[in-house]
């Protein structure tokens, strides 16, 4: 196991041990806060939450986003659901293609990504169970389990699932989901050590009249789509997202 997991799972257990009390959860509860105020992701979940639908996590990992969305949930839209997918187990093994390469990005290394995360769903439910969070894990691989989600509508989706079929999977499984005005978040988009996310991005919306937008905040810019309302006149899109097309 790589330092970073494993430093990962002790903060896990750090906020494992917190919640144990009510002094513990308090002061956890405190953190996310402070977090949340700082995190240009939970800005744009912030802007979505007053459409209807509810909101999804395409690729949870250890769960830190999700209790991040979770918090601004809690205190901002309690009724709306949080679903947060992932297997859990890494990626399906026969779904990393060469788009997903490049220097230094092996196959071999990429299939032995992120598969320590057996224990995140239970930790997941006792955050939602503590703080009466409207959440909801869904465990298994994209292709399987977001059809089986249908129908529904979302105003906010997070997709942080790295390679290029996942994101297809999670595009073509939920857009048409997303209402107009909603948003949806990519974390890996223009980052270089993922370079199938890009191209998914860019292939899916490339007949589309969305613009790709650029939130320049925080330590890390994030990309995303603001879904246009019916009156809206097509954008056109900008000439890096059409490179693909």
């Amino acid at each position: 196991m790589k330092r970073v997991d494993q430093l990962r799972i002790r903060q896990d257990d750090e906020i494992a041990r917190l919640m144990t009390t009510e002094t513990g959860q308090a002061e956890y509860w405190r953190r996310l806060d402070e977090q949340c105020n700082q995190s240009p992701l939970i800005e744009l979940l912030e802007q979505s939450l007053r459409l209807e639908g509810d909101v999804i996590e395409c690729g949870v990992y250890r769960g830190s986003t999700t209790r991040l969305m979770g918090r601004s949930l809690r205190q901002r839209a309690p009724s709306k659901k949080l679903f947060a997918c992932d297997s859990f187990e890494g990626f399906p093994q026969d779904r990393i293609l060469d788009a997903d390469l490049g220097p230094f990005r092996f196959r071999f290394k990429i299939q032995r990504k992120f598969r320590h995360a057996s224990d995140v769903p239970q930790r997941l439910f006792q955050f939602f169970d503590t703080y009466r969070v409207n959440g909801y894990v869904v465990k298994g691989f994209f292709s399987d389990t977001l059809p089986k989600l249908k129908p529904r509508r979302y105003c906010f989706m997070f997709i942080d699932c790295d390679i290029y079929e996942s994101h297809l999977d999670c595009l073509n499984a939920l857009y048409e989901q997303l209402v107009p005005g909603g948003i949806v978040v990519f974390d890996d988009y223009a980052e270089p050590k993922w370079p199938g996310a890009s191209r998914a991005v860019d292939e899916f919306f490339a007949d589309q009249p969305v613009k790709l937008e650029r939130l320049a905040s925080g330590r890390k810019a994030l990309w995303f789509v603001r879904k246009p309302l019916a009156t809206e006149e097509a954008a056109p899109m900008p000439e890096r997202v059409r490179r693909y097309g």
